[in-house]
């Protein structure tokens, strides 16, 4: 089975998990970037109006998922929505009949709500798993079992 690892990190925090899942499933791993700048805090403020109101963004990746079984997608949360490099990323791509799994990093415990949110912008994908953590979990705690386990229902 294939695995591709798809994310995108304004932080570094996605980053690393994806780093971490591609690692103990030997996958591809593939960073979506966004054309429009998100740093700084007037550029994150603006991210989570764009968020809110649902918009898209011009996006670059390089691996075509459709040539991977598997596929696990990871992104943080904005202004309790999807935000908008994984809006687009979801729209662009066709993830049919594929296996999907999610995972995100965020400021606030949202999150626990975004994954039935994100299986209804993939209806036509077999979801295996989902994983959530909170960024002060993520700098503080031992995250290591339950990534564990995420990663087990994937394989």
């Amino acid at each position: 089975m294939t695995h591709l690892v798809v994310y995108y990190s304004r932080t570094g925090n996605n980053r690393t998990i994806a780093n971490q899942i591609a690692k103990a499933l030997s996958a591809d791993i593939d960073e979506i970037i966004d054309k429009k700048n998100r740093q700084g805090r007037l550029n994150w403020l603006l991210a989570g109006k764009d968020s809110r109101s649902g918009k898209l963004t011009e996006i670059e990746y390089k691996k075509n998922p459709q040539d991977y079984d598997t596929v696990i997608i990871g992104a943080p949360i904005w202004a309790w929505n999807p935000i908008p490099p994984l809006r687009t990323y979801l729209k662009e791509v066709n993830l049919n009949g594929k296996r999907v799994a999610f995972f995100i990093c965020s400021k606030s415990e949202a999150y626990k709500d975004m994954f039935g949110r994100l299986a209804e912008m993939t209806p036509d994908s077999e979801h295996v798993g989902s994983f959530g953590i909170q960024e002060e979990q993520f700098k503080n705690e031992d995250y290591s079992a339950d990534l564990e386990a995420f990663i087990e229902k994937i394989k």
